[in-house]
């Protein structure tokens, strides 16, 4: 048997047991004799007194420093370890052995001074250490998104323990079925061991999502047939419960009402818990680097089990790339307290409106209503209004979106107007009146979503409405919910048939009338964008400028236009994943800046112009380091991604060590080790009868007392 402590620095409490011998000594008498003639029958009829009295102090001085050092031992915690028979009895002798290490991210999780990985890999550590010399062994590391492998086992100890010792926590998912599955097959193939048992130490927290149970057991392979291993599960969680709070998502969404830039940023929290958590705190910060800063904080409850969200809303101070982050108080877990997300926010949109028929009664111009609506608080978008003989002296290249509203002919314009979409810019056409198809067909033929046919009328009681929308559009998908009821109520009296478009023209139609004739057509053309709307924007034709649908519309759809709307979402890449980093025209991309801060370089034979595809092995805000053209180098805040932690990561519920042990063949041939790694001693508690012998002490001491 060995005796072992669970807290041996305090120790030191033993000192204790000198005080009764202080006290004893400090009161001690020394007496000087001195002859008395008179009473010495006296004394020698009480010298038989004072043999007892002094067998009454011994044992006081036993009772009280038995009281103390039981005490202090007590507070140590001895422990005795007792041989223990094996789980899976088999035949006595050496065995073979693997050992499957989880380095998976949920292993992270910190249980008192260390993690889980830490413990897992000293309970892997001391198995290897008490294999015996004629013992093969060897070592499965799980974790990431590599297939396991597992080399045969072999006799080289020190290369195993070198390996066990350097092992990294990954912040991958484990695979345990298939890692086991590749250390029984090192097993079977094992020349050295065909004739040895077979031993398998699996050092795990035991979560429920690294296994599949219900797939067969791995089983050894033998000459006379398959056989069980003898299974050891070193639970690193000791059998404790693993609690754990964590953002599993994060999704932003534009919302004009928040400000010209304003975002509402979803969070979707969820508790495994004992109990709900109450006033956590939810934080959102904007920026990254030195540049980062709290823009909100809020308080979250977050339940026992299950989930709940969060909206918090920010309006940005400047368009641009953008990232902002989520977080939850720091807790045992750390990989899923922090969701970052990046974003482009739209820029300020420089807008020219061309008003082909001005009118002293603000209801008939068109330009009226579109400038009211393009000059909102909320918009993005900074309007500038011109007549014709105002657009022949605008320069068009300092607008990033033009607006033809009831414009007859461009006359000498138009070619620059074309010019101007090819290069970049943005479009918007609406009819009228004025409008002459056979112009617009001649001046404006390259650029045109669909040539435009005749004006079709409608009566009041049979005005066309909106139909066919395409909600996931970028400039429409702001309406959601009663606020699509804007846009389907709109009644139009007169509207432009178009001519039907070759397939291969690229135009989309993004809504439609209930007769199925196009109502707005977005059509990409060169690299800018063109939308035309075959009514009016004022109220000769249609009804939409006196909707609760026409303002946001009109501020979509120019920033949809100046490309400040992006139809692609950058959505976070998960862990391990692989990602396209893009390479706009004159910059190579050099290397990425990590999260952990380390830089990777990428590989100088795979090229690194065009597209590069990276694996991100870390949770977290990712940079670019790239080099223009002209030679400068640093950070593109326009690549910089956000990367998730894998969310099979965050169930911390384990398995019951029942369900494990029955999968790999019952009680006969597995079993859970909890804070017995090696499965060979049993742990026999003395603490607690040390304080049963202090409670004896003190009582003693009272009644010698």
């Amino acid at each position: 048997m060995n005796l072992s402590f669970a807290s041996p620095a305090l120790l030191w409490g033993l000192a204790a047991v000198l005080i009764p011998v202080l006290v004893h000594l400090f009161f001690r008498r020394r007496p000087k004799p001195v002859p008395f003639p008179a009473i010495d029958f006296i004394l020698r009829a009480r010298q038989e007194t004072k043999r007892r009295l002094r067998l009454r102090k011994i044992l006081l001085f036993l009772a009280r420093t038995s009281l103390l050092a039981a005490v202090a031992l007590a507070i140590a915690r001895p422990r005795l370890l007792a041989p223990e028979a094996q789980a899976a009895p088999g035949p006595a002798g050496p065995a073979a052995v693997a050992i499957v290490l989880d380095a998976s991210a949920s292993m992270g999780y910190r249980q008192g001074a260390g993690t889980l990985f830490d413990r897992a890999r000293a309970d892997a550590i001391e198995v290897l250490t008490g294999l015996g010399a004629d013992e093969p062994a060897t070592v499965v590391l799980c974790g990431g998104p590599l297939v396991p492998q597992a080399d045969p086992p072999s006799f080289d100890k020190a290369e195993l323990r070198r390996r066990l010792a350097e092992a990294e926590l990954t912040h991958g998912h484990a695979d345990l079925t298939s890692c086991t599955g590749a250390a029984v097959r090192a097993l079977s193939e094992s020349a050295a061991g065909q004739a040895l048992r077979r031993k398998l130490y699996v050092a795990t927290d035991l979560t429920a999502v690294s296994w599949r149970l219900d797939t067969p057991a791995p089983v050894v392979a033998t000459p006379a047939g398959p056989v069980r291993p003898e299974v050891t599960l070193l639970d690193a969680a000791r059998g404790e419960t693993l609690e754990n709070a964590w953002l599993s998502n994060v999704a932003a969404d534009p919302d004009p009402s928040v400000g010209p830039r304003g975002y509402r940023i979803t969070a979707t929290v969820n508790g495994q818990r004992r109990e709900p958590l109450k006033d956590a705190t939810l934080t959102l910060r904007v920026g990254q680097g030195k540049e980062e800063r709290v823009a909100v904080k809020s308080f979250i409850e977050i339940p026992r089990a299950g989930s709940t969200k969060k909206t918090l809303a920010h309006d940005f101070a400047a368009g641009g790339p953008a990232v902002v982050s989520l977080a939850l108080p720091g807790d045992a877990y750390p990989d899923d307290d922090v969701l970052f997300l990046s974003l482009t926010v739209p820029r300020e949109v420089k807008a020219l409106l061309v008003d082909g028929a001005p009118s002293p009664v603000r209801q008939r111009d068109p330009a009226f209503y579109v400038e009211a609506a393009l000059t909102g608080s909320a918009s993005p978008v900074r309007p500038t209004v011109v007549d014709l003989d105002g657009l022949s002296r605008a320069r068009l290249a300092d607008y990033d979106v033009v607006f033809l509203l009831n414009v007859r002919s461009l006359g000498e314009k138009a070619g620059e107007l074309v010019d101007f979409v090819e290069r970049g810019g943005g479009l918007f056409l609406a009819m009228g009146d004025e409008v002459d198809p056979e112009r617009y067909e001649a001046e404006l033929r390259r650029i045109l979503p669909a040539p435009l046919h005749v004006v079709k009328t409608a009566s009041e009681r049979d005005a066309a409405r909106f139909s066919e929308v395409d909600w996931e559009h970028p400039a429409l998908s702001v309406f959601k919910g009663a606020a699509r009821e804007g846009l389907e109520s709109v009644r139009t009296f007169r509207y432009m048939l178009l001519r039907p478009e070759r397939k291969d023209s690229g135009s989309r139609v993004l809504v439609r009338y209930d007769d199925g004739s196009p109502a707005l057509v977005e059509a990409r053309r060169g690299q800018g964008r063109v939308m035309l709307f075959t009514s009016t924007v004022d109220r000769e034709w249609s009804d939409w400028t006196i909707r609760t649908s026409f303002l946001p519309a009109m501020q979509r759809i120019a920033a949809f236009l100046a490309g400040g709307l992006e139809e692609r979402r950058d959505w976070p890449t998960p862990v391990f994943a692989p990602r396209i980093v893009p390479a706009p025209e004159g910059v190579e991309v050099l290397a990425l800046l990590g999260p952990d801060g380390r830089e990777r370089k990428l590989d100088e034979a795979a090229g690194r112009s065009g597209p590069v595809s990276v694996t991100p092995d870390v949770p977290g805000l990712w940079q670019v380091r790239v080099r223009r053209d002209s030679g400068k180098e640093g950070l593109d805040p326009t690549l910089a991604f956000a990367v998730w932690p894998d969310p099979r990561e965050s169930d911390m519920r384990r398995l019951e060590p029942s369900e494990l042990t029955a999968w790999f063949g019952g009680e006969s041939h597995a079993r859970v080790a909890g804070d017995r790694p090696t499965g060979e001693s049993r742990e026999i508690p003395l603490w607690s009868w040390l304080l049963v012998a202090a409670i004896a002490a003190f009582l003693a001491e009272g009644l010698l007392a």
